[in-house]
């Protein structure tokens, strides 16, 4: 324990050092000269210990909106001016540290910084740690203390958009769309068209929606309590009526010729499909009174000409058969007739020749 200070001017220090929480809450001030001694019985000092140092204050001043200049105090409780805290925050590594008296003889640890303020040091967190020496500066303990700053700011990162995107026909639809951020949220949007004699105002809102009649540029600004920004232009193109005549008829002249050719496939298509399809006609026999008898082809060398001769043989029937009128049979004839060698062949080497030769009978066919 050190006792500092002029007791003639009244003014005096009790230093302890090393206080632990062992050590009782009240302490009463003693005056003792040899033999006297005077005890402040009624106006006892109360000491509660704790294990932990108490946080530092971060103080504010200034208003916290963009381009605005402020100032950030850390400050920490003293109790031991010999051994002060030492004050850290994130604003700046290297801040000195200042001491100061107050009014009720206590001490305080001070850092302060000042700082220009931007849109992005709203949501900044600073930070200030108070680190406390003990037991003659052998161990320490530190306490910390965190501040959310909240900035106000003019509109930010305006955009336009259009869609669609690219040339438009005459009386399409064309969207445009401002956006911003800003702190107060942004309260109005308010579309300009580029004209000859400057921005024109066509529209209040974030989303502009008409039907076009011609081209131009187009641009929106966001406007807040803090201030306002404008967005980069956006050109609305129309498509040539010219150019989009010639793309339909181009367009219906590809369409056809693609119509055509899927036509003839499918032509194609069906024809290989009944030639595979084919098969050789099967013999037919006609019964009664007609009797049919017809003998296979044989394909033979391509020089050879077929020739077919019908016979019928008409026989009179007596009685009652001969009522019914002549019964006729029908005798089918193959020869075969070969053609020399320096005779001109063409695809189809071979001739079918017919003949029928009809014959009436009188009797039954035996």
């Amino acid at each position: 324990m050190n006792l500092t200070g002029n007791m003639k001017e009244r003014n005096c220090t009790t230093q302890f050092l090393n206080f632990e929480t062992e050590y009782p809450k009240k302490y009463h001030f003693r005056i003792q000269n040899r033999e006297f001694r005077a005890t402040a019985v009624c106006d006892p000092v109360v000491i509660t210990v704790k294990d932990s140092p108490p946080s530092p204050v971060i103080n504010v001043l200034g208003t916290l909106k963009e381009k605005e200049d402020l100032t950030v105090t850390c400050s920490a409780f003293t109790p031991c001016p010999n051994s002060p805290p030492k004050l850290i925050w994130n604003l700046l590594k290297d801040s000195h540290n200042n001491l100061e008296g107050n009014t009720d003889g206590t001490y305080t640890a001070q850092i302060q910084e000042n700082i220009t303020l931007t849109d992005k040091h709203d949501g900044y967190n600073i930070t200030c740690s108070a680190t406390y020496p003990l037991n003659g500066g052998k161990d320490n303990k530190t306490a910390e203390e965190t501040r959310t700053l909240s900035v106000l700011y003019s509109p930010k990162n305006t955009t336009a958009s259009m869609s669609p995107l690219g040339l438009v026909s005459a009386d399409a639809t064309v969207n445009l769309t401002c956006s911003s951020r800003a702190k107060p949220p942004v309260r109005n949007f308010t579309w300009f068209k580029i004209s000859t004699g400057g921005p024109l105002k066509v529209f209040e809102g974030d989303f502009y929606s008409f039907n076009v009649a011609e081209g131009g540029v187009y641009y929106c600004e966001a406007t807040n309590d803090v201030g306002n920004e404008a967005s980069s232009k956006v050109k609305v193109t129309m498509r040539d009526r010219g150019f989009a005549s010639t793309s339909f008829k181009w367009g219906a002249i590809l369409g056809g010729i693609f119509g055509i050719i899927v036509i003839i496939c499918l032509v194609i298509l069906v024809w290989r499909l009944k030639s595979e399809g084919q098969t050789p006609p099967e013999p037919q026999v006609q019964t009664g009174a007609r009797v049919s008898t017809e003998e296979p082809v044989i394909k033979t060398d391509p020089e050879e000409s077929i020739h077919y001769s019908e016979i019928n043989f008409y026989k009179m029937r007596q009685g009652p058969s001969s009522e019914r009128g002549p019964q006729e049979n029908t005798v089918y004839a193959e020869v075969r007739a070969s053609h020399t060698q320096n005779q001109e062949q063409t695809a189809d080497s071979s001739t079918d020749l017919y003949a029928q030769v009809r014959k009436p009978k009188t009797g039954q066919l035996t």
